[in-house]
């Protein structure tokens, strides 16, 4: 058996620890090579996305287009004005349906309380009949996507007169 000294020793653990750095070092690069790899493939996997993304929409969309089409194609063989109503208020209806089937959806406030995160005053009128910061007239309705606010009502809300011959009084500048 061979005896070792102190320097010896330390050579012995100062070697064994150069590997086990080379290991973890070997390990970490790999590491990160595998992360750099993962990122690029999120990266073309999210591009991929966005870019047909859309292909739903549109495929739910051009039949109404078509629908369209055919409308303005028939109005101007016929003068018939009620049939051409009944079917602009078919596309109408076929157009809200694909929307709704993405996740649209539509929002009326007459009576509610205005909320900002909801709601657009466009002007404020004087009415005594109803309380304070009451939606009492909606010019065009308000849309949610995914439960998220897409379009703000566009509302006229109430005010209490305090004596003042003011009707409305618009928010706009």
């Amino acid at each position: 058996m061979e005896k070792k000294g102190p320097v010896t020793k330390l050579k012995e653990e100062l070697k064994d620890k150069d590997k086990e750095i080379k290991e973890f070092r070997d390990k970490y690069l790999r590491a990160l090579a595998d992360m750099d790899n993962f990122r690029k493939r999120m990266d073309k996997e999210i591009d991929s996305y966005r870019k047909y993304a859309q292909v739903e929409f549109f495929n739910k969309i051009i039949p109404v287009l078509d629908s369209f089409d055919r409308a303005v194609d028939g109005a101007s063989l016929e003068n018939n004005h009620e049939k051409y109503a009944q079917g602009i208020d078919m596309i109408y209806r076929q157009l809200k349906d694909a929307l709704r089937s993405m996740g649209l959806e539509e929002f009326s406030s007459l009576g509610e309380y205005f909320d900002p995160a909801r709601h657009e005053a466009v002007a404020t009128v004087v009415n005594n009949d109803k309380p304070e910061n009451t939606i009492v007239e909606e010019i065009s309705k308000g849309y949610i996507l995914q439960e998220r606010v897409i379009k703000p009502a566009k509302v006229l809300v109430s005010k209490q007169n305090k004596g003042g011959n003011e009707d409305v009084e618009n928010n706009r500048d």
